[in-house]
């Protein structure tokens, strides 16, 4: 890539203490089918290798950016988005695996469809051995979406890919960013296919501050209400049977796998 060219997409990989995995996650980003994009990496204060894993590569796609103190991921990912130059932002985590084609399937996505705003992915959840637990396959309908983020966070964050036009976390995790988007009036949806193998262990970040994504995942879903709801009655109904559907779909699959 030209340093002098944009590129199409800019991944943002905030790490903190994860050198375990590090290396895996990353080589996935940079070995992917789609060329054109920068890796934006924050080293968040890390105090084991991670930082020492990351001046390894030569990569000239690579731009790091090593806080001298630990921000947390909010702050660490705006500092990302504040200097990326793509159109396009791709989100990645330390611990997790992208598959090859994920940024040319998601970006030929966007391309297409002008009205979404943010595209995330269906995944494949791993252990710390990278064994298959169990799959989570996504429906693509952004108007269920809208309906049942009311209710829950269903977008897997390290899955997701959106436009690059004023977007901050904030201070907050992703599921607020997701209804900041909503209020503004865009369109999120997901894909089908499995983009990512998302890994599940003790030390991940999901497992150590789930207390405190609990308590900021009420306060998301309490703001929420001050949005207003256009989804119908009949939407409900419908919206409710097309999810019933799709969830016996997936036992049925999961089965079968």
């Amino acid at each position: 890539m030209d340093n002098n060219v944009n590129p199409k997409v800019s991944v943002i990989l905030s790490i903190y203490n994860g050198e375990k995995f590090l290396e895996e996650s990353t080589d996935s980003i940079l070995n992917q089918t789609f060329k054109d994009f920068e890796i934006i990496i924050i080293n968040d204060g890390s105090q084991d290798e991670s930082l020492k894993i990351i001046r390894k590569y030569k990569d000239k796609r690579i731009i790091l950016i090593n806080n001298k103190k630990n921000l947390g991921f909010a702050k660490s990912f705006d500092k990302g988005l504040k200097i990326a130059k793509g159109k396009y932002i791709a989100i990645c985590t330390q611990d997790d695996i992208s598959h090859p084609k994920r940024l040319e399937i998601e970006l030929n996505y966007l391309e297409k469809n002008n009205h979404i705003f943010l595209v995330g992915t269906s995944a494949i959840y791993i252990d710390e051995k990278g064994k298959e637990i169990r799959r989570f396959r996504k429906y693509d309908d952004y108007k269920i979406l809208a309906w049942r983020l009311r209710k829950s966070c269903g977008i897997i964050f390290p899955s997701i890919m959106f436009r690059n036009k004023d977007v901050s976390f904030d201070g907050h995790y992703e599921y607020n960013l997701y209804r900041k988007l909503i209020k503004r009036g865009e369109n999120l949806t997901n894909i089908p296919n499995f983009l990512i193998k998302y890994r599940v262990h003790p030390n991940a970040e999901s497992a150590t501050t789930k207390e405190k994504q609990e308590k900021l995942r009420d306060e998301v879903i309490e703001k929420f209400k001050e949005i207003k709801d256009p989804t119908t009655f009949s939407d409900k109904i419908r919206y409710s049977i097309k999810l019933l559907l799709h969830y016996i779909r997936t036992i049925s699959e999961k089965k079968i796998i």
